[in-house]
């Protein structure tokens, strides 16, 4: 059967995107679609359908947000690839090349320096193997189990001989050691919006020979206060009341604590005081268990490490791609490190 590729709208479209994403990613929720798609401060979302010629239903689909980054110091517009679907009858390497191949169209236009996916196993990768694309990082989930009452019910049931190791190994859990502050370091709950303070932090972190996230108080904004899907919670770090460092994090719809980002000045000294109060209200409102992602050799690896977060599987690997030839090419394909957490890979 032939098969057929065009642009698809977000208004124009919408209803058959929402379908197309409901039969496929049952478990996404459409509440945050128009935020997603329309209300990025980085723009308008990217999107093609894949068509069987003979009629006009989509039975596929891909889309591209863009996101600011920094890439070795200098600023530059990337998309990331999300919301990757093929309906079951047409899940062939055909539509999937098409589909792969358009969501390079912004980077070979110049509209984008270079765009990445976030491929969660083998099977999403078969697309860029057939590319020749290779990933350039893995994501690990790391874990800090908080309490074992769920722990040992899924692997030896509740029953009244399990109480007694259940409470041994709560309140060895309970009794993990708490590091003392720095010297002046304040921790608070953050409520408000971001401002400038914000932007300026972000601007005084040095980018020098990673990729990552821009943190402006309009990214945080949109990522934090507008999103209608996650309910974050946002700790910040000051010394003298000047802002070093902000966590965030919420809780998963499996009721596990998510840690969604830290970033700072001096984050592996401020890292640590600020997950052990996210910890502390883990534990006042009994989330078994607290879950941050990281790549491999970066500052958010030895904090997590170094407050007892302990490596579990690779939920993600992260496919980059640029303009054969150019300088970003040049720059991505030099082992420059991937300075990712939960926050670059599931937006």
């Amino acid at each position: 059967m032939s098969i057929a590729i065009r642009r698809a709208s977000p208004t124009d479209d919408r209803q058959e995107m929402r379908e197309l994403l409901k039969r496929n990613l049952p478990d996404l929720s459409m509440v945050g679609f128009d935020w997603r798609y329309m209300q990025n401060p980085a723009g308008r979302a990217r999107s093609w359908f894949v068509y069987p010629q003979s009629e006009s239903k989509a039975v596929a689909m891909a889309s591209v947000f863009p996101r600011k980054m920094y890439v070795d110091g200098r600023e530059m517009l990337a998309g990331q690839v999300m919301h990757f679907v093929v309906d079951a009858g047409y899940r062939s390497l055909g539509p999937a090349l098409l589909l792969q191949r358009a969501t390079f169209d912004g980077v070979n236009s110049g509209e984008l320096d270079f765009c990445y996916d976030c491929p969660p196993h083998e099977q999403g990768m078969s697309t860029f193997l057939r590319l020749g694309m290779r990933p350039s990082c893995e994501l690990i989930r790391y874990a800090l189990l908080l309490r074992s009452d769920e722990y040992f019910a899924r692997r030896i049931g509740k029953a009244i001989w399990t109480r007694p190791i259940v409470a041994a190994t709560n309140f060895f859990l309970s009794a993990r050691h708490r590091r003392s502050l720095m010297r002046g370091l304040e921790i608070r709950l953050h409520e408000g919006r971001f401002d400038e303070e914000f932007s300026e932090m972000d601007r005084r972190v040095s980018s020098v020979g990673e990729v990552r996230h821009r943190r402006s108080q309009e990214d945080l904004n949109y990522r934090y206060r507008g999103n209608p899907e996650f309910e974050h919670r946002v700790l910040v770090a000051r010394r003298g009341g000047e802002l070093l460092a902000f966590a965030v994090f919420g809780v998963e719809s499996d009721g596990i604590g998510s840690l969604v980002e830290l970033f700072g000045r001096e984050i592996s000294q401020v890292g640590p005081p600020l997950l052990d109060a996210i910890v502390g209200i883990c534990r006042r409102e009994n989330i078994p268990a607290l879950c941050g992602y990281c790549v491999e050799s970066t500052e958010l690896e030895s904090v997590l490490k170094a407050s007892g977060f302990r490596p579990r599987e690779r939920p993600a690997r992260v496919v980059a791609y640029a303009k054969p030839g150019g300088a970003t090419h040049r720059l991505l394909g030099n082992g420059i490190r991937w300075s990712f957490s939960r926050v670059e890979w599931l937006g």
